[in-house]
Parts: C-alpha cells; structure tokens; sequence
C-alpha cells in the first residue's frame, strides 16, 4: 500500500492498524520514502521484513495472517464501509468484511484450487441451458445486509458485508448489475471451499451471515473431512440440512437433480 506522507499524518492511527496485514510505504513528492511496519512481529521482538501472509499451505499456521488484524480490534475500532472501500482501493490484496472486522483471504492451494475446478463445471453444465441462472467464480465482490436489520431500524451503508464466495449462483442478476458494472443482488447458492486459514469463518461467521442475508442455499467443502455440508435458508432461518461423506452424491435443495458425486470431487 502507497500513501503520501500528509495522509499518514492525518491519519496516523488508520494507518497503524492498517500496517498489521500489509507494509504501508509511505510517500513524498510520488517517493518512496519510508516504511510502517507493524511491531511486535513475534515474541522475539522487532526483525525487518515483510509482514507475515498464511496462503493456506500449512495447517500449523491457522490464517494467523487473516485474523491477526480482527483480533486485535476492539469494538470500538471496528472499520466503517468506506474505510474498507478505500483499504481495498489500495490494496492489491483480496479481503473481505464482516461485521465490520476484516478478514485477509489467503491465496488458495493447489487441493483447494482444484476442487473449485471441478464443481464448477458440474454447476455449469446443470445450469448451462437455464435463462435465468448462471456459475461464477472468486475473486468476485458480494455485498450482503443481515435482513433482520431492517426490522429494527433504516439500515446504513456500514450494515453491509463484503464477502468472497469461492463459487456463486446467480439468478435474474442482469438487473442487478450497477453503472460501474459491479453486481449489488443476492446470490441464490453459495459454495465455500475450506482451507487451514478458513475453517471456522466459512462454518460460523459465514453461515450465520448468509442465513440472515438471503441467499438461499449454502454449500461447504471440506477437502479435510472429505465432506460436503448443504444448508438451506428460509425467511432469515435455517429450512433444511444434509452431509455427504464416502461415495454418497450431495444434492441441492433448490435446483432439482443437481448432483455432486464425492468421489469426483476427492
């Protein structure tokens, strides 16, 4: 990340917190002239250096990289959405907001990149003479507001998450696509992939927020457990589950006769 030196200045603590998941170079007359970096690294104290990244290869790591920025926020400091507009701007990195806690996302690994391949061509070919509903694949941006806000008050733009599902299903979404050629509906199925650094995410935070936004059927791989988890949601609550394990087919909910068989996916 790139800022002038009069930003940093006027917005010093931003940027300290900002600094706990990615260098921030600070800049003068378009020079690279300094550069914040977050301290303590680790317990043996200051060591230059980029910070740490977990991209989902080691198990021992646990997306310390991922949560290290929203463990280390207390309520009050949680990011407002257009914080989080303006990080990302940025930012080559790829994250996602939740609550108003965000998550750095990991580069996915060689099982988790080949599992993605491989249900997205089963999806594809299911919805492939469908005219309303189509696949589409991460990185792609879905904003999400719980339902249940709006029951309580007039919602804002800092209600809204920003989420990266691994595979998305879309439905009658031409008229949700924005002047910027950003789509702003809801996703009709969701597909999660779990990796090391997403386990917990994807299986609470992530399953909470899409019951309560809309979306209407939920899928999680877990290449670990060699299992699939389908959930269905109705108005704000859970309608339906099932697990998939061994040689078994999971099947969706929603869209009749779409199978995926295990062993093709393991």
């Amino acid at each position: 990340m790139y800022v002038s030196a009069t930003e940093v200045q006027n917005n010093f603590g931003k940027y300290l917190k900002l600094c706990k998941i990615e260098n921030v170079i600070i800049t003068r007359n378009g020079k690279k002239q300094a550069m914040l970096l977050y301290f303590p690294r680790n317990s043996k104290g200051f060591e230059a250096g980029e910070p740490f990244a977990d991209y989902g290869t080691s198990p021992g790591l646990h997306g310390r990289a991922a949560n290290l920025f929203a463990t280390s926020l207390r309520k009050e400091e949680y990011i407002s959405y257009q914080q989080f507009l303006e990080m990302t701007e940025k930012s080559e990195n790829r994250y996602e907001l939740i609550d108003g806690v965000v998550y750095l996302l990991a580069s996915p690994a060689f099982t988790h990149q080949r599992i993605l391949g491989v249900i997205y061509i089963i999806f594809h070919e299911y919805l492939k003479n469908s005219k309303d509903c189509d696949t589409f694949m991460a990185p792609f941006d879905i904003d999400l507001i719980r339902q249940n806000i709006k029951l309580l008050r007039e919602e804002t733009e800092d209600d809204i998450n920003v989420v990266q599902p691994d595979l998305i299903v879309l439905c009658d979404y031409m008229k949700d696509i924005n002047a910027k050629d950003k789509y702003k509906g809801t996703p009709t199925l969701v597909v999660e992939i779990l990796s090391p650094s997403s386990r917990s995410k994807d299986r609470v935070k992530k399953l909470d927020l899409y019951m309560e936004s809309g979306i209407a059927e939920y899928w999680i791989i877990d290449p670990k457990t060699e299992s699939i988890m389908v959930y269905s949601f109705k108005e704000g609550g859970l309608d339906g589950d099932a697990i998939y394990t061994s040689s078994q087919n999971a099947e969706s909910f929603h869209f009749p006769g779409l199978l995926v068989s295990l062993d093709k996916i393991f």
